[in-house]
């Protein structure tokens, strides 16, 4: 019985319709990849978390991640470590407490780590440390990664915000309409604002409830738009890159067989928040390359799939479907235009970790990814946009 009532419950969960079409005539179809067009391989033995590259200084930041604390490798692009230190509560650095990936300075002789509460900088031999700010509060990012990194522009570091009103709880419908979900770091004055509320065309402004894994945000600033998309959501929002960051449109995306989930109303139990990280849809990278905007997304398990899942009873089963779902049904990448049109959807290359996915100087950069093989060493790859 709990199992029909469960598969009951999925059936609240729709696919999405979508209004940004492909072209109709098959002559006007193009096809392009993400093809590897160099690497650099890192001697290293362990779970390498890649944080950012600085081409210009032909240097690379990543991170391993311990029970108690963190260790900093910056390498060179010979796969050279050139500088390594732990951070935690007994260390000058001290605890990162990162809701974003580390980011180089331009000079690429220190980093940013924005954490909470405290934006540091920090030197590349860990000896030093200023504190930009601190009063940053804490934010939901289980493993922070390129997908979600800070872009500092006008001398202000824009990052993924939650300013919530108080008065309520993420199990009240009043909680989404009163959610600001960017905010900047004024570096002049020292100070923070947040700004961009759900905009009324989007599904989260519709009254009902949704997991936090549905509503984070991704946004990039290209030319003189901020691009805006959100997690459980198949569109793209467009504002005004300039203060204060005026709505202009909505563009519903084309992504397929994407499983969304549609709110559940206050006071009843909606999808597990676990649940719904596994099994919906949802968009996780999105990066402006020369005349490319590409945006990373997983369609979440399709109806046959979930059945199946709901007759697993062990973690290991369910660990197994997990492995073999995303090889039926991998990963893929929504290819626009300047003008935000349709040019191609293809799958993630295998080999490409799609969190680590970053925009670095003219080409897309990423770590190699194969989680059931432990390698000694740590791969990133040079990418570029081809056209078939």
């Amino acid at each position: 019985m709990k199992q029909i009532l469960r598969l009951a419950f999925f059936s609240s969960i729709i696919l999405s319709a979508c209004t940004h079409q492909k072209p109709q005539d098959e002559s006007q179809l193009r096809h392009f990849n993400l093809m590897p067009i160099d690497s650099i391989q890192i001697p290293f033995l362990g779970n390498p978390n890649l944080q950012d590259i600085s081409p210009s200084n032909e240097k690379i930041l990543f991170i391993e991640s311990g029970p108690n604390d963190e260790e900093i490798f910056i390498t060179n692009f010979n796969g050279e470590i050139l500088n390594s230190f732990v951070t935690n509560g007994n260390t000058i650095v001290g605890h990162l407490r990162r809701i974003a990936p580390l980011h180089f300075d331009e000079d690429g002789n220190s980093f940013l780590s924005f954490g909470s509460p405290q934006i540091k900088r920090v030197s590349l031999d860990g000896k030093t440390v200023e504190i930009i700010l601190t009063g940053i509060p804490p934010y939901y990012s289980s493993s922070p990664s390129p997908t979600n990194e800070i872009i500092v522009r006008d001398n202000k570091i824009f990052y993924n915000s939650r300013s919530e009103d108080e008065n309520y709880n993420r199990y009240q419908k009043e909680y989404l309409k009163n959610l600001k979900l960017i905010g900047y770091l004024d570096l002049d004055k020292k100070e923070t604002t947040t700004f961009l509320p759900f905009p009324e065309e989007s599904i989260y402004q519709n009254g009902l409830i949704f997991p936090h894994s549905s509503w984070v945000s991704h946004f990039i600033f290209p030319q003189n738009q901020l691009l805006v998309a959100f997690e459980g959501e198949p569109a793209l929002y467009v504002f005004d890159g300039k203060e204060p960051f005026s709505f202009r449109q909505k563009i519903d995306l084309n992504l397929g067989d994407f499983r969304a989930y549609k709110g559940h109303s206050e006071g009843e139990e909606g999808i597990d928040f676990m649940e719904a990280m596994i099994t919906l849809g949802n968009i996780q990278s999105i990066k402006k390359l020369g005349e490319y905007v590409l945006i990373g997304y997983k369609r979440g398990f399709t109806n046959d799939q979930l059945r199946i899942w709901e007759t697993a009873s062990t973690p290991i089963e369910r660990r197994e479907l997990i492995t073999k779902f995303e090889k039926e049904n991998p990963k893929r990448f929504l290819l626009l235009n300047e003008d935000l049109e349709f040019l191609d959807d293809f799958p993630n290359p295998q080999f490409l970790n799609i969190s680590s996915l970053m925009a670095r100087e003219g080409y897309l950069w990423g770590s190699k990814y194969n989680p059931n093989i432990e390698e000694d060493c740590f791969t990133i790859y040079k990418l570029e946009i081809q056209e078939k």
